[in-house]
């Protein structure tokens, strides 16, 4: 690739691309490097068939009193949303061998919780609209990068070959801790920098998600809210994720945590996962669980370009940094471990994009 672009963005995630479309609207020259053959980094939703209305294996909820960007980029892309189906009873599963019991709550167990229609890949979507598609390349894993008169040389690989780029500014919109495992930089970072970012757990890496999908949510006709906690499993948390267009169910979906860690699920196995989901969804809501049309599963913890070995947290952490690094002035970093306020959150990627943006927009102005 012979382009010199003023600013590469690593990483095509929601951060990444909501920089890449904030430097667009301001006319400016970037690149966006993925490393996946697809665009979305942990977001991530999928059908039963070609429909739009789509579950999501990542990320899947947001609030709008508390998330102001995500909902006002919702708007921009034209994206509706629609609340999370909470009525009818909860369930909980005590123990092994006893049944479940329902219990009327009496009130919205998920208040003010909403979903986009199309499922949080709408955005995506959305985004890459605004993008030209000359400006973002997937299937390029950055190895290397090195600072040489102002200037960085980046290097990665791209269906096998090795390739260069050299540009100005660089925005990570990747999680912190895979920086500084994957990525030589020349001159490395700050030690206090990089203990940071090796410290940093990465949202949802710890993480693995099951979602059955239904010709209907039958479980609403039955009394049932969808929502369920298990101390049995293998899933936990279970909640109704039927995907609505037009204020209407399109089909009937469950989807789940599972409990158990990343290296048991590894050695189980994700058949036998699913199985076990199965029997246990059949548990909660009867013989017609027994019959999915679909089942979507996704596993962060095996995914390479989420999670490490050290990934093990399942709550949020403590999100953001305040060091600085002297040697690289021109090295901004978005991804939502990178926000202080949202961190791990969708709006914390919005919040750590923006932030590196206004950087580097600020910075530039200083010199030009």
């Amino acid at each position: 690739m012979n382009r010199h672009p003023q600013t590469v963005i690593i990483g095509g995630g929601l951060s990444g691309l909501y920089a890449a479309y904030l430097l667009e609207q301001q006319h400016q020259d970037y690149l966006v490097l993925e490393a996946r053959d697809r665009f979305g980094g942990r977001i991530v939703s999928a059908s039963p068939d070609t429909q739009a209305a789509r579950v999501d294996l990542g990320p899947s909820w947001f609030w709008p009193n508390i998330n102001p960007k995500i909902s006002a980029l919702a708007k921009e892309l034209e994206i509706s949303s629609y609340k999370q189906h909470g009525d009818g009873h909860y369930l909980v599963e005590k123990a092994r061998g006893a049944p479940p019991q329902a219990i009327n709550v009496g009130y919205d167990i998920m208040p003010d919780t909403y979903r986009l229609e199309g499922g949080m890949q709408a955005m995506i979507d959305g985004l890459l609209e605004k993008i030209p598609s000359d400006k973002r390349i997937t299937g390029s894993k950055l190895s290397q990068i090195s600072l040489d008169n102002g200037d960085y040389t980046l290097r990665y690989e791209q269906g096998g070959e090795a390739k260069t780029i050299q540009a100005q500014n660089i925005i990570f919109a990747m999680p912190l801790r895979l920086i500084t495992r994957t990525v030589s930089i020349n001159p490395p970072l700050s030690p206090a920098l990089s203990n940071t970012f090796d410290g940093t757990e990465t949202w949802m890496a710890a993480h693995a998600k099951a979602v059955f999908i239904y010709d209907k949510p039958f479980w609403r006709d039955n009394g049932f809210s969808g929502s369920a906690s298990s101390n049995v499993g293998p899933l936990v948390e279970i909640h109704d994720a039927s995907p609505e267009m037009n204020g209407e169910a399109t089909y009937g979906a469950i989807m789940g945590f599972m409990g158990i860690n990343g290296a048991a699920r590894k050695t189980a196995g994700d058949e036998t996962l699913k199985k076990l989901v199965q029997q246990q969804l059949v548990r909660l809501f009867g013989p017609e669980a027994e019959k999915p049309i679909s089942v979507q599963y996704v596993d962060w913890f095996q995914e390479p370009y989420t999670a490490t070995n050290d990934d093990m947290a399942v709550m949020h952490g403590l999100y953001g940094f305040t060091q600085q690094d002297e040697n690289h002035p021109n090295i901004f970093f978005a991804g939502t471990e990178a926000s202080r306020a949202y961190g791990g959150y969708l709006e914390g990627a919005l919040d750590a994009a923006n932030k590196a943006v206004e950087a580097l927009m600020t910075k530039s102005l200083q010199f030009s």
